[in-house]
Parts: structure tokens; sequence; C-alpha cells
């Protein structure tokens, strides 16, 4: 199951995706929610999320500079960012940080849904890669680095 945390400034934002979203049809929950960048920080690396929603402009620290300061740490972690700011910086910088989806509020459902989607998918991927990526490595460990020889029968030993 993936866990989600949300973190929003906004205490109807946070309610209204926990609530409303039926996280289960994608096979995940919501493990803890945040109302400023540093406590959405402190959550992602003490939860280990694999999805986080968040708001750009917030208390203590932006989630701008909270996607840098963690994307080092938690390589897979899939962000979508959820903000009422149109200003394109944002939503630049949001990309340059490799955030899954930039939507603007109020997003509808259906949005919302698609993003959950192509997260999920993403992680999914993320999980079959890292999965054959062992059974390579493990097949390769299986074989000898150089084929043995096969002693074979001398000539007129048959």
């Amino acid at each position: 199951m993936y866990k989600v945390l949300l973190v929003d400034d906004e205490p109807i934002i946070v309610e209204g995706l926990s609530r409303s979203i039926p996280w289960e049809r994608w096979n995940c929950r919501v493990v803890a929610t945040a109302n400023d960048g540093t406590e959405g920080k402190n959550l992602i690396e003490k939860e280990r999320p694999d999805i986080v929603f968040m708001d750009i402009c917030m208390p203590e620290m932006n989630g701008l500079q909270m996607i840098a300061a963690l994307n080092s740490q938690f390589p897979d972690l899939e962000v979508s960012v959820l903000t009422g700011y149109r200003d394109f910086e944002y939503a630049k910088e949001a990309i340059r940080l490799g955030v899954t989806r930039f939507l603007l509020k109020p997003s509808n459902m259906d949005e919302l849904e698609e993003a959950i989607e192509c997260m999920c998918a993403n992680l999914n991927l993320a999980h079959f890669s890292r999965a054959q990526a062992a059974r390579s490595l493990q097949l390769r460990e299986n074989v000898p680095a150089e084929p043995e020889k096969v002693a074979r029968p001398a000539a007129g030993d048959g």
C-alpha cells in the first residue's frame, strides 16, 4: 500500500483531500498531514511516504524549498503541487525539481484522480524496474565468470 502525505497551510484543503478522495482505489492511504513546510519535511523524513500533495506558499518553508531539501534523500518520492499561485516561475521551478503534477486550486476531482493515477503508475514502474534489476543481478551472480572447461574423453577412450 502506498503511503500519502498531505501538506497545505489551509486545513480545509488537507481535510478535503484526505476525506473526499477514495485513496484505497489506488492502494493508497493517508498516513499524515502537515500545515507548513517544516512540519511536512519532518513528517516525510519520519513517515517516508511514497506520494506527497503539497502547496507551494506556506509558512516556515515553502513547498519548493521542501522538495529541493528532500530530493536527494527520497529520489522516488512522487510529488504533486496543488497551489493557488499562477506564477509561471513557480511552475518552472517545480518542473525543474521533478514534480509529477502542477495543479492549480481549485482543482476538480478528475485532475486530482489523474495525478494520483500517474504517481501510482510511476511508483509501480519504479518497483517493477528495481525488481527486474535485482533479478538480472541475481542471474549474473549465478553464472560463472568464465565457462568451466568440460573434460572431454580422449580419442579412443570411447
